[in-house]
């Protein structure tokens, strides 16, 4: 059957793309209290993301670049636009994305290397995710080419496929484009000679070697939106869902008519969609049975907001995970980095950068 009579036939029976089932939590990916229950290192607002270059943890706060020293964070560099994404490397180069729109390679002395605004000649509007590829190269997501990275959910709720990931090589100052039109791009990882990215509206990864076509996708149907990744001792990458689906917003995003008039007619903080934080406010829609029961939030209610990192083997299995339930308070986990023999997280929901202790084999102690 040809492409609209398809998708005219999912939404009579409701299933394949029309479908609003949610993969559960159980298994390897079995809620849990793991991030509730982790050293908070300190509070700092704004933080958004953080990197390790194998001795010195940096962090990005609004338009602050910190270093961690102890259980504080010191002051390094103020810039003119929000940092949107970070990358160290082990010879001492930061790489960063200003407004979303600039990439900036720095070096120790704290001189720009090189920068550029477009991947391809097309140009950068919403970068939020860098790591290092080799010795020259950077690979760059760029969520998308209509709204900037502080309105991911304007672009989940109108149904964005504008994302694109790119490799940029300084030295030469080439560029060229991975995969686009991708349901947005939020985050990037080199991984044993493969660039991977995620995707978040689609709940998946993609990945590619070396500047060939796109491999099928590893992992899929992931219970959250996967966002930005980074290496795991002893093999695999830690991968973080900065939020939650839930049956309600699927089902929202498959309402066009209910969709387009919420969005013209009621205030983003009070969409059916998910945030990065929930319960500070009363207008707050209620999330299907996420609501209170004699004054105590139900933890297996469907979030609003939650907290999500997934361990993941090479091949795609996810092997462990750490959450903070409905009912947590580190929801909105944007970034994650192994540093000094631990496991730092970014919760961005609670403004907080956190601390899980890893045993020998690499996995949560």
């Amino acid at each position: 059957m040809s492409s609209p009579i398809q998708r005219w036939w999912d939404r009579l029976l409701g299933r394949g793309t029309a479908a609003i089932t949610v993969p559960i939590m159980d298994g390897a990916i079995k809620p849990n209290r793991a991030l509730d229950e982790a050293a908070v290192v300190l509070n700092l607002p704004g933080i958004d993301d953080i990197a390790s270059d194998g001795q010195q943890l940096w962090i990005s706060a609004g338009p602050v670049l910190y270093r961690l020293d102890g259980q504080q964070a010191l002051e390094v560099r103020r810039f003119d636009a929000p940092i949107t994404a970070l990358a160290a490397d082990a010879r001492g180069h930061l790489a960063i994305a200003l407004g979303g729109r600039e990439l900036r390679l720095i070096d120790t002395e704290g001189a720009t290397v090189a920068q550029t605004r477009a991947l391809a000649g097309r140009a950068l509007f919403s970068a939020n995710a860098l790591a290092f590829e080799g010795g020259d190269s950077l690979l760059v997501s760029d969520g998308s080419e209509q709204f900037g990275p502080e309105q991911w959910c304007h672009d989940l709720m109108q149904h964005g496929k504008t994302g694109k990931v790119g490799r940029w090589n300084w030295q030469s100052g080439n560029s060229t484009l991975l995969a686009q039109g991708l349901a947005y791009a939020f985050g990037v990882l080199a991984d044993s000679g493969l660039a991977r990215w995620s995707e978040s509206w689609k709940h998946t990864l993609g990945s590619a070697r070396g500047s060939a076509a796109a491999l099928p996708a590893t992992v899929a149907e992931l219970p959250g939106y996967p966002s930005r990744m980074a290496q795991a001792q002893g093999g695999g990458f830690w991968l973080t869902c900065f939020v939650c689906r839930t049956q309600l917003v699927e089902f929202v995003l498959r309402e066009d008519a209910y969709r387009l008039r919420m969005l013209k007619e009621i205030h983003p903080s009070q969409w059916v969609a998910p945030a990065l934080s929930s319960g500070k406010s009363f207008l707050e829609p209620l999330q299907g049975a996420g609501v209170k029961t004699m004054g105590v939030l139900k933890p297996w209610a469907p979030p609003r907001s939650y907290g999500l990192v997934l361990r993941v083997a090479d091949d795609g299995r996810v092997l462990s995970s750490l959450h903070s339930q409905v009912d947590g308070q580190h929801h909105g986990i944007t970034a994650v980095a192994e540093h000094a023999g631990a496991l730092y997280l970014v919760s961005k929901g609670s403004a907080r950068l956190l601390r899980v202790e890893l045993n020998s084999a690499g996995d949560v102690a």
